[in-house]
């Protein structure tokens, strides 16, 4: 038997901004240094790009192997169409971020990452038998994801994790997909990674290059995962079994025209400055995935949400930084405070305690580890909670 009961629910403003508090993503640690690399995808004239010599070199691994970054990039930026699981070598119609490649068949093979339809595809190609994997997450949304991409020599394995869950899985050719020391070739960039683009130049309409921030690259003797695990949260440190490790961190902030060092000592690569016909690149950024050394900028907001009792406030800052806000019954006069430590982008912080049909002024201002906004706005902003409570009735079958 079923009969209709009338519940009343109350939604206070304490309520509201619990919830919108409680929806929004974990904060990342903010970094009191460091920067990232920016490209814009120029795809040509052998620049915005960083070039790693692989021959004869440690950083020419074959087997087992696991690479690993963080990267941000958006979908306008990176626009190639997405990519299928499939023999052959897919990746290369991406938008290049690591590009390993080889003109011809591989000897004894190659292998290159990109982002096509803004999700990451992997190839793998030995003497000339290649196959790509393509992931299912997107990862070109404007936020940091970290990305590891894992490789077993034995049976051809390819894995992709991305912010350290599985995405997808298959098989390429197995066995050994080094670049051959000292082969003869017509063609330049063959001996070398590139980083943020295709390395031949050979037709950006239909090899695109990437256009975004790089950070954090490892690359590994070993397969480091086969399960989901935790994304770190501060920069790596060299192990036994890192092979090469690039921070990027060599600044200052602009142009990158000189080298990159490798933590291992290693394999040092090269940074290629220029443009063809998009900003030059790449170039030494502040925003990195974790956190950022530069004050937050408030860019849209304050706004007010008033109930009887309580308030919500509301703002968007660049970076991620926490949220205060401080407010009295009159602007200038600030008799309260509330201040949230989480760092955010997005700021929603409750006011409560307030009396009905009264006028308030309030400001708000966020910080980060390399300082803080000015309280915002200057002259303060005025509001006038409710006469009554809001509420919402709603009816609710029971069985």
């Amino acid at each position: 038997m079923r009969c209709g009961v009338l519940r009343t629910f109350f939604l206070s403003g304490l309520f509201l901004a619990l919830q919108m508090l409680s929806a929004q993503p974990p904060a990342r640690v903010d970094a009191a240094g460091g920067f990232s690399l920016r490209f814009y995808g120029n795809g040509g004239g052998d620049i915005d790009r960083v070039k790693i010599l692989v021959e004869g070199r440690s950083i020419n691994v074959g087997g087992d192997f696991t690479l690993e970054w963080w990267m941000k990039a958006t979908a306008t930026e990176n626009s190639s169409s997405a990519c299928l699981s499939s023999e052959g070598d897919l990746w290369i119609y991406g938008n290049i971020i690591f590009d390993r490649d080889i003109f011809d068949p591989g000897d004894y093979g190659d292998y290159g990452i990109s982002l096509a339809g803004g999700r990451i595809a992997f190839g793998v190609n030995r003497l000339g038998n290649g196959f790509t994997l393509c992931g299912t997450r997107p990862v070109a949304d404007g936020q940091w994801h970290h990305i590891a991409v894992t490789r077993r020599q034995s049976d051809g394995r390819m894995q992709i994790f991305v912010d350290g869950q599985l995405d997808v899985s298959g098989f390429g050719p197995p066995g050994d997909i080094r670049y051959r020391d000292g082969r003869s070739t017509s063609y330049p960039n063959d001996p070398y990674l590139v980083i943020g683009a295709e390395k031949h130049d050979f037709n950006r309409d239909l090899y695109p290059s990437y256009s975004g921030w790089i950070d954090e690259v490892r690359l590994s003797r070993i397969v480091r995962y086969d399960g989901p695990f935790s994304p770190p949260t501060t920069p790596f440190t060299p192990d036994a079994d890192t092979v090469a490790l690039y921070h990027f961190d060599e600044g200052p902030e602009g142009p990158c025209m000189d080298g990159v060092s490798d933590s291992m000592g290693a394999n040092d690569g090269e940074c290629r400055y220029g443009s063809v016909d998009r900003p030059a690149g790449p170039v030494y950024s502040r925003d990195t995935p974790f956190g950022t050394n530069a004050p937050p900028t408030i860019l849209s907001g304050p706004t007010v949400s008033p109930m009887a009792t309580t308030a919500v406030v509301n703002w968007t800052t660049d970076v991620d930084a926490t949220s205060e806000v401080r407010w009295g019954t009159s602007c200038g006069t600030w008799s309260s405070s509330r201040q949230i430590s989480t760092l955010t982008r997005s700021h929603a912080v409750a006011l409560d305690g307030l009396s009905p049909n009264t006028s308030y002024c309030l400001q708000v201002r966020s910080t980060n580890g390399a300082g803080s906004t000015a309280w915002t706005p200057a002259e303060g902003l005025s509001f006038l909670t409710l006469s009554t409570e809001f509420r919402i009735y709603l009816p609710l079958t029971l069985r």
